[in-house]
């Protein structure tokens, strides 16, 4: 609205100025006059339409804007004024606004140099602290030469306005342009000094505004009857707006698409099927990440090591934005690869052996907290390591939720080669455990107030459900309802487990026992000829797919990046085969595994006798939109195809085979 409001106001400006332009007669006019009036007119319409491309301009930061719109508001007054005052001048019953515009005309000057040093500052992002006591310098040098020029009007030591209505300029006329011409050449000297985050256009945009208005300054200075510097300022004005924050939207839309990849990234790294197991009755468990507008390093996973042991993980990253979720994806990997390939159920020994990894090559100093849990479903021990990672509140049936204080080790990539404390606790039925990142905590409300771990613990009493889900979802609208509409600047992320302990075979339906029958079954999957896996195809069964695949790639030699990566799309095409290929119904899915040489590469093969789909047929997604924005689904193929070196499908002898192949 005060966009709209300023517009307004700037067009029935120009409508003012061109309008007394007419009444006064410009044919009685001097030839010079009439010149400088014009060119004052163009650059006010040039002003205009500058304010308007840059109201319309999203991708604008909000300080740099401002600094932007307080140039061209500047040299908009001065061109207004400038006219006026030469429509006034030599008329003796308009002495007084003749005295007040060229007044208001000098002040623009020194305004118009300090905007442009906050305009530099700005659009190189400096900190406050480095260029604080400089603002306090040059605004301290802006307010003495402002009142100096305001002191003239009764002392006429810069120009005066005679008895007659002509202006006449006095010896000191030149000085309050010292100033601007100061703060011009310290600009050019921030500019020269940060010149490598320039391109070179841009650097002489930016030498154009300071050099151009200098050059009409002693113009203006040895000669007086034409005034053009406002009309030229305004063009140096547009070109560096097109120069300069053209380039720069064009250059944010890009990371702003790299951001919007690595948030797809992100989500489609993390369990997203609920409930996951829905034919385990001893758990129930549900999990959720929102996302910031800038992209961060939560997550969360879940998995079954075997029938008996499932992995709890929730963990944060440090930093924001696409380092921050190319850590993550690594971290959580390495922590599902080593728990699943070690068969390991101690966790403390687990992020040990991850801790080693992440600090041989952790260049960037990245470290990650992270809370890992292994549950024993059998007996309801809850064996876990802290990293670094917010205390896990815990509620024991028929009682409160009360935070688990323990000792915690160092995160992730902080220190190397220590060792990790470990804890235990022995479930019961009923029991509920409640893990998070320090989003949750830490979200704030409009004042800033954090809503902080004890009022945390507050709602997850006011909490009437026992469902996992339901009692996340509680949570997350109660953060809602405190931050009141505030900015989220974490992700908020939490996983819920409820045990329900060991449920008894005796009493269930015939079904139930041929189901139970099947699973022992494929604990002893088919291998054939030590390249080939068949089990049935179940989400459960993918850690057996996985450390199946992965003992070969060791075997091989596989660096971690490629084993990485190669691990993500095993489980993007193993859980759409499981959730989508035979369902309502179960069937097999085959692996098959192979090394080839020169070069060498690993080729993994899927097979299944479900529907018959082309996965690559589907088109990729727009990576470039929001989360909410986008179609669903698509997004782990297109990950796959990107990180692959090939990937095919054909439909034949009645089965779907997708085959990917990656070099190492």
């Amino acid at each position: 609205m005060h966009a709209l409001l300023l517009a307004m106001f700037l067009v029935l400006t120009v409508v003012l100025a061109v309008v007394s332009f007419i009444i006064s007669d410009p044919a009685s006019l001097p030839s010079n006059r009439v010149i400088s009036i014009t060119a004052d007119i163009f650059g006010m319409c040039l002003g205009l339409v500058l304010y308007l491309c840059c109201g319309s301009d999203t991708q604008w930061d909000e300080e740099n804007l401002k600094a932007f719109l307080m140039l061209i508001g500047t040299c908009f007054v001065a061109a207004f004024a400038d006219e006026y005052a030469w429509l006034v001048d030599g008329k003796n019953y308009l002495r007084i606004p003749n005295l007040i515009t060229n007044t208001v005309y000098y002040g623009t000057t020194p305004l118009m140099a300090y905007s442009f040093w906050r305009y530099v500052v700005t659009f190189l992002n400096t900190r406050k602290e480095r260029v604080d006591k400089w603002n306090k310098i040059f605004l301290t040098g802006l307010v003495v030469t402002v009142l100096s020029i305001v002191g003239n009007v009764w002392f006429g030591y810069y120009f005066s306005v005679d008895e007659a209505g002509n202006y006449q300029r006095a010896e000191l006329f030149s000085i309050p342009l010292i100033y601007a011409y100061l703060m011009l050449g310290m600009t050019l000297l921030l500019v020269i000094i940060a010149r490598k985050r320039f391109q070179r256009f841009q650097i002489i945009a930016l030498f154009s505004y300071a050099v151009v208005p200098m050059a009409m300054g002693v113009v203006t200075v040895l000669t007086y009857g034409i005034s053009l510097s406002s009309a030229v300022i305004m063009m140096v004005l547009m070109l560096m707006y097109c120069v300069l924050n053209v380039v720069q939207s064009r250059e944010q839309n890009v990371a702003e698409n790299e951001l919007h990849l690595a948030s797809a990234i992100q989500e489609a790294m993390l369990p997203r099927k609920f409930p996951p197991y829905p034919d385990r009755k001893e758990f129930d468990i549900h999990a959720l990440m929102d996302p910031a507008k800038e992209v961060g390093g939560d997550f969360y996973d879940f998995f079954l090591i075997d029938d008996d042991h499932l992995a709890m993980v929730i963990a944060d990253v440090s930093g924001k934005g696409i380092p921050a979720s190319l850590f993550m994806m690594v971290s959580k990997t390495l922590i599902k690869t080593q728990t699943i390939a070690k068969m390991d159920m101690d966790p403390s020994e687990i992020l040990e052996r991850v801790n080693t990894q992440i600090c041989e090559n952790n260049n960037l100093e990245m470290f990650v907290t992270v809370w890992l849990g292994i549950l024993t479903i059998s007996s309801g021990k809850l064996v876990y390591a802290n990293a670094g990672h917010e205390y896990p509140a815990l509620k024991h049936k028929g009682e409160a939720f009360a935070l688990r204080k323990e000792k915690h080790s160092p995160p992730l990539g902080a220190i190397e080669g220590i060792p990790f404390r470990k804890g235990e606790v022995t479930l019961q039925k009923g029991d509920i455990l409640y893990v998070y990142t320090d989003g949750v905590p830490e979200a704030s409300d409009l004042e800033q107030h954090l809503l902080g771990t004890e009022q945390m613990v507050k709602i997850l009493n006011q909490s009437d459900t026992e469902d996992p889900s339901k009692i996340d979802a509680f949570v997350r609208g109660k953060i809602d309802e405190f931050a009141n509409g505030a900015a989220q600047f974490d992700d908020i992320t939490m996983l819920c487990l409820r045990y329900d302990g060991p449920q008894e075979l005796a009493g269930k339906e015939p079904e139930m026992e041929a189901k139970m029958k099947t699973e022992e079954i494929s604990k002893d999957a088919e291998i054939t000829g030590g390249e080939e896996l068949t089990v049935e195809a179940e989400a459960g069964n993918l850690p057996k797919v996985q450390s199946f695949i992965e003992q070969y790639l060791e075997a091989a030699d596989c660096p971690p990046k490629e084993m990485m990566q190669i691990g993500v799309a095993v489980e993007e095409i193993f859980v759409n085969i499981a959730s989508y290929a035979y369902a309502p119904d179960t069937g097999e899915a085959t692996v098959r595994v192979r090394v080839e040489q020169d070069p060498k590469c690993a080729v993994i093969t899927f097979l299944d006798q479900g529907k018959p789909y082309d996965p690559l047929s589907r088109e990729d997604p727009d990576v470039s939109l929001a989360a909410e924005d986008r179609e669903i689904g698509g997004l782990g193929i297109f990950i796959t195809k990107k990180t692959m070196d090939e990937v095919s499908y054909e439909y034949k002898d009645g089965k779907n085979v997708f085959t990917m192949k990656k070099k190492f």
